[in-house]
């Protein structure tokens, strides 16, 4: 894509609102599209193995992601018909990552937050955890915080969640040795971008 055309999109992208819907089962190429993407651009900008390779494998990855679509628990992002984010929201933490004690405190569990980078530099990721924060304290009474898990290595990763608002609650270390061990969580409702109010979900008709 040419600087004009991306200067262009990026202009475009800073006053539209985009909607956002509970991705198919049939869109998972499309969820998997986003992450790939993302994991590219990782490897040849950043120093850190995030997504480096699907962990623990490529079907393993697969059916995990795909479960989360027949669970209801994955978004998609668009700019008209093209998906361009996705987010995936949960009530339950991992059992191994965060500790009982921790689980007693009602949470929503961010995993896979993407945004395309045509989208960079328009604060469409931090406006996406703020929404999805909200969607997942809508579907449970009393949640409190916005937990998430990243990967250990990608500390340019922990400091945008730390300019986000969120805190450091430790790194820790699994049976199945996920890579994905740097815990981060923040108060519901303390984020900036929910003033920007562009995500506005959407319910296809019947």
């Amino acid at each position: 894509m040419d600087t004009g055309t991306s200067a262009r999109r990026r202009s475009r992208a800073a006053r539209i609102a985009y909607p956002i819907r509970l991705a198919q089962p049939g869109e998972l190429d499309s969820v998997l599209g986003l992450i790939d993407h993302a994991a590219e651009w990782l490897r040849t900008k950043k120093n850190t193995t995030q997504w480096a390779r699907p962990w623990p494998s490529p079907a393993d990855r697969r059916k995990r992601v795909y479960e989360a679509l027949e669970n209801g628990e994955t978004w998609l992002l668009f700019d008209r018909a093209r998906p361009i984010g996705t987010v995936s929201i949960k009530s339950a933490g991992h059992e191994e990552l965060w500790t009982a004690e921790e689980r007693e405190t009602k949470a929503v569990y961010l995993h896979r937050l993407v945004i395309h980078r045509d989208y960079a530099g328009m604060a469409l990721g931090a406006e996406l955890i703020e929404w999805a924060g909200r969607k997942g304290a809508s579907q449970q009474n009393g949640a409190e915080l916005i937990r998430i898990d990243v990967w250990t290595d990608n500390t340019e990763l922990h400091e945008y969640y730390r300019r986000q608002g969120f805190r450091d609650v430790g790194i820790r270390t699994t049976s199945d040795n996920t890579p994905s061990g740097a815990l981060f969580q923040k108060p519901l409702g303390t984020g900036q971008a929910t003033r920007l109010d562009r995500i506005k979900e959407h319910t296809p008709q019947p």
